[in-house]
C-alpha cells in the first residue's frame, strides 16, 4: 500500500485587483489596440501630399 503524502496547507496569497488574469487580458488588448491604431494613423498620414 502506498503512503499518503504530506500535504502542506499553505493558503493563497491573496490576490489583488490588479493581479486578475482578465484585467490584464483586457490593459494588454487596449494597449495592443492603441499601438495598431498609432501605426495605422501614422501610416495614412505619412505622405500628406499624395
Amino acid at each position: 500500500m502506498a503512503t499518503p503524502v504530506a500535504n502542506e496547507t499553505k493558503p493563497a496569497p491573496p490576490v489583488s485587483n490588479t493581479d486578475s488574469p482578465m484585467l490584464t487580458l483586457i490593459w494588454g488588448a487596449a494597449l495592443l489596440g492603441g499601438i495598431g491604431a498609432f501605426i495605422a494613423w501614422g501610416l495614412t498620414h505619412a505622405y500628406p501630399g499624395s
